[in-house]
């Protein structure tokens, strides 16, 4: 089977078209984790300031909090992460 040059031309720059959005996707998730980790990075420093928080409550959080990112790792839990957030803001008194 024979491909044209302009054909080929056409493959080839389809695929680099994909490369080039692919990276750009990469980059941009990169950045949004590493926004991420680094609220996680000031969330653990402000701990330090919450008043009445006990160590049973401070182990509790931390288990719900990497339950949390253990699920969105294996990709399942966007749906349930807004479930989460209205039964917690329904609980404590907040609106989303």
């Amino acid at each position: 089977m024979k491909i044209s040059k302009e054909r080929l031309k056409q493959i080839l720059k389809e695929e680099m078209r994909i490369a080039e959005q692919e990276q750009e996707e990469t980059e941009e998730l990169m950045k949004t984790k590493g926004a991420f980790s680094k609220k996680l990075l000031e969330l653990s420093k402000q701990v330090r300031d919450v008043k009445g928080l006990d160590a049973v409550e401070m182990q509790k959080i931390m288990n719900i909090t990497l339950s949390l990112i253990q699920s969105a790792s294996a990709g399942t839990l966007g749906p349930k992460l807004v479930q989460i957030e209205q039964i917690i803001s329904k609980r404590i008194g907040e609106s989303k």
